[in-house]
């Protein structure tokens, strides 16, 4: 499935698998850059005790675009709320990836979708056609 903010999601037994892509402009350099991100999510899930920033988010896509533009993160909490007119709470994570596994830290959590970036590429591209 793909929609018109970059964000594409495979379902695959209840695992989601999220890209989240950004392009870069800068007109001084002539040049630009695309970063790809890849995050896996688990539904129903929330990371417990990881937490460093906590916000108002309009969606999990705009939890994510959050997480990569800080280069500690490693995972995020998106928690919906239905008193915020369909918005909802990010929460950044900072954490070994090896402090991860299947059940470790993980509440049964209504509502809450958890996201653990995967990958980071970036690839630049310029502008000038010669």
């Amino acid at each position: 499935m793909c929609n018109s903010y970059g964000l594409r999601a495979v379902a695959r037994s209840g695992i989601v698998l999220f890209v989240l892509t950004t392009s870069v402009f800068s007109f001084k350099e002539t040049s630009a850059f695309s970063r790809s991100s890849y995050f896996t999510t688990r539904e129903n899930k929330q990371l417990k005790g990881y937490v460093v920033k906590r916000f108002d988010s309009p969606s999990l896509l705009s939890c994510g675009q959050q997480c990569i533009r800080n280069a500690w993160c490693t995972s995020t909490n998106y928690i919906m709320s239905p008193e915020k007119d369909g918005k909802g709470t990010c929460e950044l994570n900072k954490h070994d990836f090896s402090l991860i596994d299947e059940n470790a830290n993980f509440d049964d959590e209504q509502g809450v979708t958890f996201s653990m970036l995967l990958v980071i590429s970036k690839v630049q591209n310029s502008l000038d056609p010669s």
